[in-house]
């Protein structure tokens, strides 16, 4: 009989990574319907290899290369497609939440801003600045893309500075 012990560290390990694996991919694909089927095949290759790599110590490295370089090869395939259907409308309804004509004018703007600035960034880019929005450090950025933890901070920087060029409106002026 197998042992149940290593079946419950990988259903942890899943459970304790899947919202932000999810949350990362959509970020770097900007669909979260592509994104939840990129993040499902790197999670079932990893599994099938459980019994080479310790995925409740190391799996999150891998799984997050795996998402990186999946979601690079998808954007590199991908013909250039709009979506009626992107999920932010149905998101928006789904909190429940009403805001004043000029708020949901504002959000809507500064929405769009953002998402142009990210389309203008390289998949490796956005990779790296997500990343680092969910905290990781360079090195671990480095380890997760395979680069340098110089070439990260370029590339951090660099996407820090083109963000901010097209969020420039929504700034505060700085003296």
């Amino acid at each position: 009989m197998p042992d149940p012990e290593p079946n419950a560290a990988l259903d942890a390990w899943v459970r304790g990574t899947l919202t932000g694996a999810v949350a990362y991919a959509r970020s770097l694909l900007r669909n979260r319907t592509v994104a939840e089927d990129v993040v499902h095949d790197c999670f079932c290759r990893l599994l099938r290899r459980a019994d080479v790599y310790d995925l409740p110590n190391d799996g999150t490295k891998l799984l997050y290369r795996a998402i990186t370089n999946a979601c690079i090869n998808h954007t590199q395939r991908a013909r250039s497609v709009s979506s009626l259907d992107d999920g932010e409308l149905s998101e928006r309804l789904a909190d429940g939440k009403s805001a004043t004509p000029a708020e949901e004018a504002a959000a809507s703007e500064l929405e769009a801003a953002m998402n142009r600035g990210l389309a203008r960034l390289s998949v490796m880019q956005r990779a790296a600045v997500e990343l680092k929005s969910l905290g990781h450090s360079l090195e671990d950025i480095a380890d997760t893309l395979g680069l340098s933890a110089t070439n990260a901070g370029v590339l951090v920087h660099r996407a820090r500075r083109a963000l901010a060029a097209e969020l420039a409106a929504f700034l505060p002026k700085v003296p």
